[in-house]
């Protein structure tokens, strides 16, 4: 197929229900068959192995949508968000699309929505020993506890307000290149200080300093020393 002949198609594609009588609502429920589709032959398709990454992209779109987004400092500035699950060498396994302020149906209950769209895409992926690495937008010491339960290992920064975190290394105050962690179970909560406080959270690893032995801050400090 042209390059030319695909333009067209894009051009013309139009989704309708056949069926107005089907249970699902919203802006997205004409899209949601062939959204699915594609998902499921994405899984099918690859295995992915034990790390996995969850995050958001911003796809290019500056049309008339509700739920279009804006994103200041970004090159892309106007689009559709995306929640995407990827391996580690960037192939998509799940997506979720952000469809505006609506509520959507829980996965689990008594959590935050942020929680519920990370079990919603790691929900065919969980109880199978994976490693989920995710920033501060999504971290928390209480989702950690829901994936450890569902043997699912969890890495990445934390925000400093977030519910659960330990008092005694969020409210430690640390010098520059000052390092403290505590522990709950299998739980690690660290902090290390640079130019300002770097909160860290994992099942997986001992949160312990290696001196690197590259021109960074830390490597700085230590010769200073």
């Amino acid at each position: 197929m042209s390059g030319r002949r695909f333009e067209k198609l894009c051009r013309c594609f139009s989704v309708k229900y056949a069926n107005d009588t089907n249970p699902l609502v919203g802006p997205m429920k004409k899209l949601y068959p062939v959204f699915d589709m594609l998902i499921q032959n994405f899984q099918k398709s690859y295995f992915p192995d034990e790390n996995l990454s969850l995050d958001e992209s911003l796809l290019l779109h500056r049309g008339r949508l509700v739920w279009r987004k804006y994103r200041k400092g970004k090159k892309a500035k106007y689009g559709i968000k995306f929640y995407e699950l990827c391996t580690h060498d960037g192939y998509v396994l799940n997506v979720d699309m952000y469809k505006g302020k609506q509520t959507s149906s829980a996965v689990e209950e008594g959590v935050s929505k942020v929680d519920n769209i990370v079990l919603t895409l790691m929900k065919p992926f969980l109880n199978k020993g994976h490693s989920l690495y995710m920033d501060n937008f999504y971290n928390s010491v209480t989702l950690t506890n829901i994936l450890l339960e569902k043997k699912t290992h969890t890495t990445g920064t934390l925000r400093s307000n977030r519910r659960g975190n330990p008092k005694e290394v969020t409210t430690k105050k640390l010098k520059r290149g000052d390092h403290i962690w505590r522990r709950n179970k299998n739980v690690y909560v660290s902090k290390w200080r640079d130019k300002r406080d770097v909160l860290c959270l994992t099942t997986k690893n001992h949160p312990k300093i290696i001196p690197s032995k590259t021109n960074t801050a830390y490597s700085k400090i230590n010769q200073q020393k």
